[in-house]
């Protein structure tokens, strides 16, 4: 991040001396001028992605640790039992986190400090819980989960191809030919998508999370549509399978092609599409699935948190 240093302004000068007190009124000009030019700059992070999961460095309580940035998380999420080596476990558990596979307790904290690129937040609220069986799926240790919180103050451009993670400055908007709106639910960004089951069938609306988290799929589906006509005719069509791991352990399901789904102005057909019951979040009907990377990771995807907006920069094919 670019800091500004506070301008000397003492000087001595000699009264017969206008020239050398022009030349230096405009030096401090230009100084003025390019330290606000640098405050406006934006600041990027390179990340990894590994297993479609975004990978950045992260300071927390001052360690230096590898978190993953995820969309689909409406807090701060740390790992059991490397929250229990920092000390930060709570004594009681406050519910059950309804993610992929069983529901599992989880556990509030409170982190003195936690620095991601630019953004540096104190005090910040949190849940432990066991992220095993992400971390043993991932081939890596998924030890934190960027959520809410960290993508609240910014707007985040996250470019799959160049592997980076920018921050506009506060308070710009993206250019963005299609922003589509959203609203939070529990933290989390969602949106209305339309899409047609089979190519005979109409086009419904769904209301999907965009999850950065969503590895393996375009979108997963469940809830009430598993329970509609289009939804079950759609699950007669696919093939049972294990689709991915959440939280809870494996996600069962099935996977199809659907016809056609509709993002704003983005179209695409003969999408393969993970269904399952699987996900607490889909089955208490909060919403009716997931936006996953398969959909974006080959282009730009900007989430504007203060405007409530997201857009994907795709390229044409």
């Amino acid at each position: 991040m670019n800091h500004c240093t506070d301008l000397e302004t003492g000087f001595l000068a000699e009264p017969n001396q206008p020239l050398i007190l022009w030349r230096f009124a405009f030096t401090i000009i230009l100084q003025a001028v390019f330290c606000c030019a640098a405050v406006a700059q934006q600041d990027s992070l390179a990340f990894q992605l590994q297993d479609n999961l975004i990978r950045v460095p992260v300071v927390l309580n001052g360690q230096h640790v590898e978190a993953v940035l995820d969309s689909g998380t409406g807090s701060l999420g740390l790992d059991l039992a490397f929250a229990r080596s920092l000390g930060l476990e709570s004594a009681k558990t406050t519910g059950m986190v309804p993610g992929g596979g069983a529901p599992v307790p989880m556990y509030p904290l409170v982190l003195n400090e936690i620095q991601f690129g630019p953004e540096r937040l104190r005090q910040v609220q949190g849940i432990a819980l066991d992220l095993g069986h992400l971390s043993s799926s991932a081939k890596f240790p998924v030890q934190v989960l960027l959520g809410q919180p960290l993508f609240a103050g910014w707007t985040l451009r996250v470019d799959y191809p160049s592997r980076l993670v920018t921050f506009l400055p506060r308070g710009q908007a993206a250019a963005c030919s299609d922003p589509i709106p959203f609203v939070l639910v529990g933290g989390v960004p969602v949106i209305a998508v339309k899409l047609r089951a089979s190519p005979s069938s109409e086009l419904r609306t769904l209301h999907l999370i965009v999850d950065l988290g969503t590895r393996h799929y375009a979108a997963m589906l469940g809830g009430l549509f598993l329970e509609t006509t289009a939804g079950e005719a759609l699950q007669k069509m696919g093939a049972t399978k294990q689709l991915g791991t959440g939280t809870g352990g494996v996600i069962e399901g099935s996977e199809a092609t659907l016809a056609q789904l509709q993002v704003g102005k983005l179209r695409v057909d003969g999408l393969k599409v993970a269904l399952t019951s699987h996900v607490g979040a889909f089955k208490a009907g909060v919403v009716d699935g997931t936006l996953g990377v398969p959909l974006w990771v080959a282009g730009v995807v900007t989430f504007d948190y203060i405007r409530q907006r997201v857009c994907f920069d795709l390229p044409a094919k």
